[in-house]
């Protein structure tokens, strides 16, 4: 597809020698047709001239004869011969005059048919000339109209490349989506199963605590799964475009509140601090509520998941006239700044080992960009992170 205008342009180039060169034997073919025509009118008229000029010549030679004839001897002959020499001076100078209007008037012949001859070739060269132009505009409308189909065709290739290639990434995605689940919902399920053979394993005095453990161990797993299951399809609705809000107007610092509150056990059991440093005036905004609060909990477990024991969380809402950002910091290992764009991508996993299936980040992405707001993230190696997202809130 690439090579095409290329190709086109050879073309054209052997088509335009072509047609210089078919014009410059056209011009020859012209010049000689006119050349041929105007001798051809040069020798006919030299022949009337000459058969003319002879019946003259003849007329003159008969007229001398019957002059020069000799007449009798005597007085009257005397009278006769000086009449005779008159009448010759006379017709010597009708001759001269009849050859000088003679010479005068195939001037002006040759002048006139001369003239004849350029405007005829002027009106010949010009009809040429607009020829030459609407075929150069035909020639160049026909360019233009195989052009335009050539950009439709390249055009829908590159749309049908485009498409094969979306396709053929949804495949590896499925491919890989698919490799993840077997992965990962392999370990909770493997927990349940064992545990439950556990369970049935115990004598009947011991079955009492150790029904409590297990039970928290397979609630936990199952939790897992549930988690797991939620965020994938979760990502289905979205790339259907399936993602729908329910909004309503409410203040923000109440749904930051609760989140904080409901994980600050969860974060004490890890050996983690959690702090929040919300406004002391309501941040009022229209808002999904289980979305945001989704949204909220991802980045605060994305946190905990790489904040080594006895780290510390910090969350702040920062209120400005028409937005509120929400900042999350950590002091866990930070990002490397290569893979900070990538971050908030669907199945994206940072460092060696996996940590769930890689979807928090790209869901509340998603969750925030519906709600028209914006999330980043802002890091360096050894010096923990900072993820954030801003929505628009109503003037204060």
């Amino acid at each position: 597809m690439r090579r095409t205008p290329k190709r086109l342009g050879r073309e054209r180039g052997r088509t335009n020698t072509s047609l210089r060169a078919e014009r410059r034997a056209t011009d020859r073919s012209l010049k000689e047709r006119q050349t041929k025509v105007e001798h051809g009118g040069d020798e006919t008229r030299l022949k009337i001239r000459k058969a003319a000029d002879e019946a003259k010549m003849r007329s003159r030679a008969a007229a001398d004869r019957k002059t020069s004839r000799r007449s009798p001897t005597g007085p009257r002959s005397s009278k006769l011969d000086a009449e005779r020499r008159r009448v010759a001076k006379a017709l010597g100078l009708e001759r001269k005059r009849s050859d000088r209007d003679a010479a005068r008037e195939r001037r002006q012949s040759d002048a006139a048919l001369a003239k004849e001859r350029r405007r005829s070739l002027l009106t010949g060269m010009q009809l040429f000339e607009r020829e030459r132009d609407r075929t150069d505009r035909d020639l160049g409308q026909e360019r233009n109209r195989t052009d335009s189909a050539i950009r439709r065709i390249e055009g829908r290739l590159s749309k049908a490349a485009e498409a094969r290639k979306q396709a053929a990434e949804e495949v590896l995605r499925r491919d890989e989506l698919l490799a993840i689940v077997s992965h990962d919902l392999r370990t909770p399920l493997n927990t349940i199963v064992l545990v439950a053979a556990r369970l049935g394993q115990l004598p009947s005095s011991e079955k009492v605590p150790e029904v409590r453990e297990i039970h928290a161990r397979i609630e936990t797993s199952v939790q897992r799964m549930k988690q797991m299951v939620e965020q994938l399809l979760d990502v289905q609705r979205i790339s259907l475009g399936g993602l729908r809000l329910t909004t309503r107007s409410g203040d923000l610092r109440e749904e930051l509140r609760e989140t904080v509150h409901a994980l600050q056990p969860l974060f004490l059991s890890k050996g983690l601090s959690l702090e929040a440093d919300l406004p002391n005036e309501p941040v009022v905004a229209t808002y999904d509520r289980d979305r945001i609060l989704q949204a909220f909990s991802n980045l605060l477990e994305n946190a905990m998941k790489f904040t080594p024991e006895g780290g510390k969380i910090a969350v702040r809402m920062i209120a400005g006239d028409s937005r509120a950002t929400v900042r999350v910091t950590d002091t866990g290992p930070g990002i490397p700044d290569d893979q900070q764009a990538k971050i908030f991508e669907a199945f994206s996993q940072l460092g060696p080992g996996r940590r769930g299936v890689g979807l928090g980040l790209a869901i509340t992405k998603r969750i925030i960009d519906a709600h028209g707001g914006r999330v980043g993230v802002e890091s360096r190696p050894g010096e923990g992170s900072t993820f954030f997202f801003s929505l628009p809130i109503e003037r204060r």
